[in-house]
């Protein structure tokens, strides 16, 4: 099972997928997202045109879910992406 964190401390020490939001430099009022593994800096993937950051969330999701990672660390310091409005998400 894959659970979605706020912090890379609840974590507790085992891996996880780092989620990073961040503002779209072509249009500032739509978020983008990439993800990596935090332990290596290796980049997974990174926001496709047209998709949400919902859609996003899940892939990220299915990759933990993939390569047996127990959570997808969201880092959205500008919130703008916010837990109120993220889907429920567990594998």
């Amino acid at each position: 099972m894959v659970a979605v964190i706020e912090g890379q401390e609840e974590a507790g020490g085992a891996r996880y997928i780092d989620f990073k939001v961040s503002r779209n430099p072509a249009d500032p009022d739509r978020a983008i997202a990439s993800w990596r593994f935090p332990d290596s800096g290796i980049a997974i993937s990174e926001s496709k045109p047209g998709n949400t950051m919902e859609m996003e969330l899940r892939f990220a999701v299915d990759c933990a879910d993939q390569h047996g990672i127990p959570f997808v660390c969201v880092n959205d310091p500008e919130e703008l992406f916010p837990p109120w409005t993220r889907p429920r998400i567990s594998l």
